[in-house]
């Protein structure tokens, strides 16, 4: 059995995580851990930095087989603010896995928000007069009419980081 220690406590992402996982036998424990990044980063990389530093502080604080970590961001382009995310697994002292997902453009209002200062979650509670959108349905399942929800966005970068992990424990 895998012993897996997940980086958060959030619903979206932990169901994310398991539904990832499915099919492997695996022992999973959610834990609060700091990103090591900004509330809200701005980038790809401060969303990436954070993803490895989720998964690696989940690792050391719970000794397990491995750590995940999942972090939402957003990063501007020449088309807008783009709301993107991010995962990895840490393995040991081996490279970490890090894998990417959906990718879509905030409305200006929302985007306006953020590059004021304030949290997407934050703008998203302002803009949808809803509590905790990121424990729910998330900016990406308001803004694709639920086609896509957060568990979703994250379940699918979950999936390309168990196929790197099993990729790389039978090939290495």
């Amino acid at each position: 059995m895998l012993n897996i220690a997940i980086g958060t406590k959030n619903p979206t992402k932990v169901a994310a995580i398991k539904l990832g996982f499915q099919g492997i036998d695996a022992h999973f424990i959610e834990t609060s851990v700091p990103s090591g990044v900004s509330a809200q980063p701005l980038t790809d990389k401060e969303t990436i930095q954070g993803a490895i530093n989720r998964a690696r502080n989940s690792l050391e604080k719970e000794n397990t087989d491995i750590g995940i970590g999942l972090e939402g961001g957003v990063f501007s382009s020449d088309h807008g603010l783009f709301l993107c995310n991010w995962g990895a697994i840490v393995d040991g002292d081996k490279p970490p896995i890090i894998a990417g997902g959906a990718r879509i453009l905030l409305p200006e209002e929302v985007a306006n928000g953020v590059r004021a200062g304030k949290e997407l979650s934050e703008v998203m509670e302002e803009y949808t007069k809803q509590k905790d959108v990121r424990s729910k349905e998330g900016a990406i399942g308001i803004f694709t009419n639920g086609y896509v929800n957060r568990t979703d966005m994250f379940t699918h970068v979950v999936k390309l980081l168990v196929g790197q992990y099993t990729y790389r424990m039978n090939n290495w």
